[in-house]
């Protein structure tokens, strides 16, 4: 299982490297080794899938926002996950971090409980994305900041499922931030 694990990071890693070579002012995260990582912190698009179609749930693939789209995805645990941003605080005007987390389609005749997951930037809360029967969220998140809100320039991520959220429902693919707001074709 290390091996597994270690091959993942790998391949998160070396992929997000290549991707990231013409565009450095683009702050994304590259989810790392940690110490202490467990199988399941890290998961493809195929493991998901099939994780998804045993729960009668269709599984929306990573999207292909800013050429991000490697389908390598950092599961969030039940006690939530934080990561660190960071962008020039020279910025004078509103940026926008967006984040491309996983989402479930209930299929007909599953079991599909509401579930909650509440977004924190530096400490505040920002976004509560909700996930029920009929009702999702759209991808990728988009939270406007302003530039008082991150004055050293590291934004702290912090998402944290509801009480409900048994396991790892939640992941997210990519993070980042852009000063200008993404278009509907992107």
């Amino acid at each position: 299982m290390k091996l597994r694990i270690l091959l993942f990071t790998a391949i998160f890693l070396s992929t997000s490297g290549a991707l990231f070579a013409d565009d450095s002012k683009i702050p994304k995260q590259e989810f790392g080794l940690e110490e202490g990582l467990l199988p399941e912190d890290i998961s493809t698009f195929p493991e998901l899938k099939t994780w998804a179609i045993y729960q009668s749930y269709e599984l929306e693939p990573d999207g292909p926002y800013l050429g991000l789209q490697d389908s390598i995805c950092r599961m969030v645990p039940e006690s939530g996950l934080r990561f660190l941003l960071e962008k020039p605080s020279d910025t004078k005007s509103t940026v926008y971090l967006y984040l491309d987390l996983t989402m479930y389609k209930p299929l007909r005749g599953s079991k599909f409980k509401p579930r909650k997951l509440q977004i924190f930037v530096n400490g505040k809360p920002k976004r509560a994305i909700l996930t029920e029967r009929t009702k999702g969220f759209q991808n990728p998140v988009e939270i406007p900041l302003e530039p008082s809100e991150y004055p050293d320039g590291k934004i702290y991520v912090d998402l944290v499922p509801s009480q409900n959220s048994v396991g790892r429902f939640w992941g997210i693919w990519d993070a980042f931030v852009v000063e200008n707001r993404l278009d509907e074709k992107d």
